[in-house]
């Protein structure tokens, strides 16, 4: 097991990015995992993008989308290419549903790639088309939240 995978969980933080640099983290790590470039609009107010840090070393991004009043959607989850493979992704993935909950959700939903659809199915996510207009080649995926 590799020093990463075997932090406490304490040594985790998943946060709204708060300086300049933590803005940086966000968008590198979904430029080199998505290619996505740094958007130039304002996010939506239910729009809550995250960064995961372990200490003070950013290894993950995330956005929440408040969908209403009983789900939000995790989108663009990335864990940075250097630090995959380490359990980050499972720990972001919990904390990003206990954002959720504390936006007053009960309901967390994704797209899923094929390739990914094991993973989230692994923390508890089932097959279920919540979006009519989903695009084909996407697993649509939700879980009910405690």
């Amino acid at each position: 097991m590799s020093a990463n995978a075997a932090r406490k969980h304490s040594d985790y933080c998943l946060r709204r990015p708060e300086t300049a640099e933590d803005w940086q983290a966000y968008h590198a790590i979904r430029r080199r995992v998505f290619n996505l470039p740094r958007p130039e609009v304002d996010q939506s107010p239910d729009s809550f993008p995250l960064v995961l840090f372990v200490g003070s070393l950013p290894v993950g991004a995330i956005q929440v989308d408040r969908l209403g009043e009983h789900a939000a959607a995790l989108r663009l989850v990335a864990i940075d290419s250097s630090c995959q493979g380490c359990g980050h992704g499972r720990v972001m993935l919990r904390q990003a549903e206990d954002f959720v909950r504390d936006l007053g959700c009960c309901q967390a939903v994704v797209y899923a790639t094929p390739e990914a659809a094991g993973f989230y199915m692994d923390s508890g996510y089932d097959e279920e088309d919540w979006d009519p207009v989903c695009l084909g080649g996407i697993v649509q995926m939700q879980k009910k939240l405690r």
